[in-house]
């Protein structure tokens, strides 16, 4: 029996379980919005598994402020993300997936 098939984590989205054996850099194919008011924003990249990322107020405004609000910008760009283990949810260390590097950073002036 191939017990890797029972410790997936039963979601619609990426979890920060799923980058427990290490970060992953994604290459964004498509971005939905208003799907749900607690998770507005949903980032798909190829290999998702249709599970995307669904990045967390900080981490939108990460990606903002890297690349500006417009999300078409973002198609074929690749972000580095993690998990991080002190990411809290209703305050207890739960873990949760960081951005580390981004594509298309420009220069500062």
């Amino acid at each position: 029996m191939d017990l890797s098939k029972t410790i997936i984590p039963k979601s619609d989205q990426l979890n920060a379980d799923d980058l427990i054996s290490g970060s992953k850099t994604i290459k964004i194919r498509n971005i939905k919005g208003g799907e749900d008011e607690a998770q507005p924003v949903s980032i798909y990249f190829y290999g998702d598994n249709n599970k995307p990322f669904k990045p967390c107020k900080s981490m939108r405004r990460v990606l903002v402020q890297l690349w500006g609000a417009d999300s078409v910008l973002f198609h074929g760009r690749r972000l580095t993300i993690y998990r991080d283990d002190t990411v809290k949810w209703a305050g207890v260390e739960t873990g949760g997936i960081r951005i580390s590097h981004a594509s298309h950073i420009p220069e500062s002036t």
